[in-house]
């Protein structure tokens, strides 16, 4: 492979993906890289007809255009060339570009998850004005932030995600598979997400490693430890500055990887100005799939769950803002205890 196309790709796979699931294979042919979803990387409830993987192939592809023009390069992008195919995501053309190096592609080895408790205050008006701006390139694509009571609300509906985690076997069971509990086993899958980036105190450390087993968790939940849970996910999303949603007018594979792209220059932005930020958008996935009428195992009673949180969400957006995709929080915060890995670029081309 070109060492120019090496890089760029490098910088692709350093895009966020589902509990770090990295569902992208590649395909290189002279200046064209062909990139693949791969299915079973990501078998999770939340990943409705491939949704959170279409979000993630955005990111890649946001990456690899930030990357090329470093290079005085520009991707083209062709999506979904070969309608037949439904794991073909992307043809990306690198070809020469009078363009100049991207003001955000330092931030792509920089950007990580940040799931500490936030130091709250508020975004200065000219940073709200970047993070929003961030995703005009995309038509269709539209970040609100919210503060106050709006975002009050978006955390309720925020906490209603990790109490689900802790009530529905099929989410618990995904969310378990995927910690990585020691060092070891985070180099040696490189994958997944290493217990370190949940950035638990001591006693929630040992309370996490007792709630591996669902059946425990499940009788726990007659005492309310699952509702404790979810109080404590909205309290996390309330530490932060503000709370975001990225809306797009449709639910087409089109508008999530559009989507994708937008989140990740969001994220990107939010990163350059030295800003913490975590993706909080699991809930947004399931309310696209009960929407869509597959609650798929979720019970009846969390169908209603989220239809409410759903309606909730969008009071705050709006009847004309269109779906609500991503969520996230932004603000001040300490650095990460660790950042998730990455397998090699070797392993994914064809």
């Amino acid at each position: 492979m070109d060492e120019q196309l090496r890089k760029i790709i490098e910088a692709g796979i350093m895009a966020p993906s589902g509990d770090n699931c990295q569902p992208w294979r590649f395909e290189v042919n002279g200046d064209l890289i062909r990139l693949y979803n791969i299915p079973d990387r990501d078998v999770s409830q939340f990943n409705y007809r491939q949704r959170a993987s279409l979000i993630a192939h955005g990111a890649l592809i946001e990456n690899m255009s930030i990357a090329a023009s470093v290079h005085g390069m520009k991707a083209e992008v062709a999506l979904f060339p070969h309608k037949a195919e439904a794991d073909y995501v992307a043809d990306i053309r690198i070809v020469p570009g009078n363009v100049g190096a991207d003001p955000l592609a330092r931030s792509i080895a920089a950007r990580c998850t940040n799931r500490r408790r936030y130091r709250g205050g508020v975004l200065e008006e000219n940073q709200c004005e970047s993070l929003i701006s961030a995703a005009t390139p995309f038509t269709g694509a539209r970040v609100r932030l919210f503060s106050g009571k709006e975002r009050e609300r978006a955390a309720r509906v925020i906490g209603l995600n990790d109490r689900l985690v802790f009530e529905n076997r099929d989410l618990h069971a995904f969310l378990f598979d995927h910690i990585r509990w020691s060092d070891v086993e985070a180099e040696t899958t490189r994958d997944g997400m290493d217990i370190r980036t949940l950035e638990l105190t001591p006693l929630d450390a040992l309370a996490f490693k007792l709630f591996k087993g669902f059946n425990l968790v499940s009788f726990l939940n007659h005492f309310g430890v699952s509702r404790i849970i979810g109080a404590n996910g909205r309290k996390l999303a309330m530490s932060a500055a503000d709370i975001g949603v990225i809306t797009m007018p449709g639910v087409e594979p089109a508008d999530y990887i559009t989507c994708g792209r937008a989140m990740e220059r969001v994220w990107l932005e939010a990163t350059r100005q030295g800003l913490a930020f975590q993706l909080m958008t699991g809930i947004s996935f399931l309310m696209g799939r009960v929407e869509a009428g597959d609650p798929g195992t979720l019970s009846p009673e969390h169908v209603e769950m989220v239809g409410n949180g759903r309606r909730e969400l969008k009071m705050s957006l709006g009847s004309d803002a269109g779906e609500p995709l991503i969520i996230f929080r932004v603000g001040a915060a300490d650095g990460p205890s660790a950042r998730s890995l990455r397998l090699p670029v070797g392993l994914w081309q064809g």
